[in-house]
């Protein structure tokens, strides 16, 4: 049996960050990046690249991905080994360069206490308009995208 393209994209989307590789910041827009993933992960499973995916070759691809994800080879995939994978690390990395960048305001690539306290005092004051005071409510973090809770001046300690 043969899975057509349109289909597989779709699957692939569902498990994208388990294939997916670090684009750099300067990568180009949205649309790049993900044709750029889409690109990749057709390539890694349509070993013969006939714009179809045969079962075996689709079994190859799950079979490789989780040897990949088995990082103690015992045939079971834990949190600790999702957490080590190098796409949650690229994704921890990545979060992490951007904290940085928001709150390292002397440009000497990590964050100060000094740093920290400056853009979290301008937030608070940003947040009250300047009273002594702020709605409780105001400082949890936006909703984003898909309901997922995102903050540029949160810390991972204040999101867990």
């Amino acid at each position: 049996m043969r899975i057509p393209t349109p289909l597989l994209l779709a699957l692939a989307l569902a498990a994208g960050p388990a294939c997916a590789t670090e684009a750099p910041d300067d990568a180009g827009s949205h649309a790049a990046r993900r044709a750029e993933f889409e690109q990749r992960f057709l390539d890694q499973v349509d070993a013969d690249h006939d714009g179809m995916v045969s079962r075996a070759e689709y079994q190859a691809w799950v079979d490789r991905r989780f040897a990949k994800l088995d990082a103690n080879g015992d045939g079971r995939v834990d949190a600790d080994e999702i957490a080590a994978s190098p796409q949650a690390t690229r994704r921890a990395h990545r979060r992490a360069e951007r904290l940085i960048k928001h709150f390292d305001t002397d440009g000497s690539g990590s964050i100060s206490k000094a740093d920290y306290e400056a853009r979290q005092m301008a937030r608070f004051d940003r947040l009250s308009g300047g009273s002594d005071s702020v709605d409780a409510q105001k400082l949890l973090p936006r909703r984003g995208d898909f309901g997922r809770r995102h903050d540029a001046t949160a810390m991972p300690d204040d999101q867990g």
